[in-house]
């Protein structure tokens, strides 16, 4: 009787033991986490499918404040699986997948420096910031606000996916890790090289001197417009028309500007210089010495400006001219 106790005891044990094995096993094995996958690829591990909503729908909400309604499209699936807890990525983590590996694309404009690429931003606006923010670190570093913009700075627009954008704060971060080989700086205007040997006679009368920048009639001419002083003259062109040099000279500028857009403007020498603005691209460079009637860009509606065309100005020590007067 004793013996069977035991063995009924010893059964009983055994059964409580196998019990727990198979509850152990079953809660080992369950799943806790959720394998994404996004365009047919791996993605990541999160705990739960409304983690992944939300950074997707932060993503958007970023995009749209940058580059208009934008909806990420990619085809997401989900797989209900067992990890370990060590394998599960954050949400910071997970937003930088997830932007990386997006192929929904949005249209902005890739800034390029001396025509290499140097990061893909939303607007124009955007680039006139990082322009400035580094200008402000060099106006610190040399206690000077007298700084010029030493490279050809230009962009163009185009499509890209959302994994090759940047944000204004990462290319002044790439700009200011690599000031020795830099995409973006700028001098003291008083070590730009000034003009040589390109004098200009102040006896020497500048009619007909000049060769017109583009080919258009003026639809604005020089003087008072709209309650303020217009101080060149608006030639209506064509978008990508030619825009030429109106005399041999050297390129003291070719740059962004408030205003003007992207700008180019020529030393003749003896004060005289000529100022071509709104150009769509820039073809020339700071330094470079150009003839009269060389094409140095292409029209364009940058900066303030309301239509293509060319916003042409001549000055005398820097005093405005009417360039009519002047233009064959």
């Amino acid at each position: 009787m004793l013996l069977g106790n035991k063995a009924k005891l010893s059964l009983s044990f055994l059964a409580i033991i196998i019990a727990v094995a198979v509850i152990i096993q079953y809660i080992q094995s369950k799943p806790n986490a959720y394998e994404v996958y996004m365009n047919g690829k791996h993605l990541a591990f999160i705990e739960s499918k409304e983690e992944l909503y939300n950074v997707k729908k932060d993503i958007e909400q970023d995009l749209e404040k940058r580059f208009g309604k934008t909806t990420i499209n990619d085809d997401i699936k989900f797989n209900y699986v067992r990890v370990s807890l060590k394998d599960l990525s954050s949400s910071k983590i997970l937003r930088k997948t997830v932007v990386k590996n997006s192929t929904t694309k949005v249209s902005g404009v890739l800034m390029k420096s001396d025509g290499k690429n140097v990061g893909f931003l939303a607007n124009e606006n955007e680039i006139i910031k990082v322009l400035d923010t580094v200008k402000d670190m060099y106006i610190k570093e040399y206690s000077n606000s007298d700084l010029k913009l030493k490279n050809h700075i230009t962009y163009v627009k185009e499509d890209t996916s959302i994994g090759h954008i940047q944000t204004i704060e990462d290319i002044v971060k790439v700009v200011n890790d690599n000031k020795k080989d830099s995409l973006v700086s700028f001098i003291k205007e008083s070590e730009i090289n000034k003009t040589e040997n390109l004098s200009l006679s102040r006896s020497t009368s500048l009619s007909n001197l000049m060769y017109t920048p583009s080919r258009g009639e003026i639809t604005s001419p020089f003087g008072v417009r709209w309650g303020k002083m217009h101080n060149g003259i608006d030639i209506g062109a064509s978008m990508g028309d030619p825009i030429y040099a109106a005399m041999d000279g050297k390129v003291c500028c070719a740059e962004w500007e408030d205003g003007y857009g992207n700008v180019i403007k020529i030393d003749h020498g003896s004060g005289v210089q000529t100022v071509y603005a709104h150009c769509s691209s820039i073809g020339v460079s700071l330094g470079q010495y150009v003839k009269r009637g060389e094409k140095i860009g292409q029209v364009g509606s940058t900066g303030r400006s309301t239509g293509p065309h060319v916003h042409f100005e001549v000055r005398v020590d820097n005093v405005p001219q009417n360039p009519s007067k002047y233009l064959n």
